[in-house]
C-alpha cells in the first residue's frame, strides 16, 4: 500500500475512525471541564461580586477580594490565579449566552470585547475555515 493512501487512514497511529471517537470524548471531557471552570467562577462571583473599583463595604470589617478568594482557592485546591480569572471570565459570560461546545479558553480570550453584543456574537461564530 502506498505511504499516502495509508496516512490518510491513519492519524498518527491510529484509524480515521478511532481518531474521530477520541476527538468526540475530548469533546465531552472539555464541554464537562469548562461547566466546572464556570462554576468556579460563578460560587467565586457570589461570594465576592464584581464591583466598581474602589467599592468598600461600609459598616462591618470584610475581607478583602483577594483574601476571599485566596480562602476559596486553598479550600478547593486552585491556585488564587484561576479563581481570579474564572470569575472575570464568569462576570462576562451570563449562563444564557455560555456555549457547550466552546472552550473555557475561548470564553476567557472572548471576553476581553468589550461589547457584549459583539462578544456574545463573536462565540457563535467561529473564524471561516476552522475547526473549534
Amino acid at each position: 500500500m502506498p505511504a499516502q493512501t495509508r496516512s490518510a487512514d491513519r492519524v498518527g497511529s491510529v484509524s480515521i475512525y478511532r481518531y474521530a471517537q477520541i476527538v468526540a470524548e475530548l469533546r465531552r471531557t472539555l464541554e464537562s471541564g469548562a461547566r466546572a471552570q464556570f462554576a468556579v467562577g460563578d460560587r467565586a462571583l457570589e461570594i465576592e461580586p464584581m464591583r466598581e473599583p474602589g467599592y468598600r463595604e461600609h459598616g462591618e470589617e470584610f475581607c478583602t477580594v483577594r483574601e476571599s478568594l485566596l480562602r476559596l482557592a486553598g479550600d478547593i485546591g486552585l491556585a488564587y490565579s484561576s479563581v481570579r480569572s474564572a470569575r472575570w471570565t464568569a462576570s462576562k459570560w451570563p449562563a444564557q449566552h455560555r456555549c457547550d461546545s466552546v472552550s473555557f479558553m475561548v470564553h476567557r480570550i472572548l471576553a476581553s470585547i468589550g461589547n457584549e453584543e459583539e462578544r456574545f456574537a463573536a462565540i457563535m461564530n467561529q473564524p471561516a475555515g476552522q475547526e473549534r
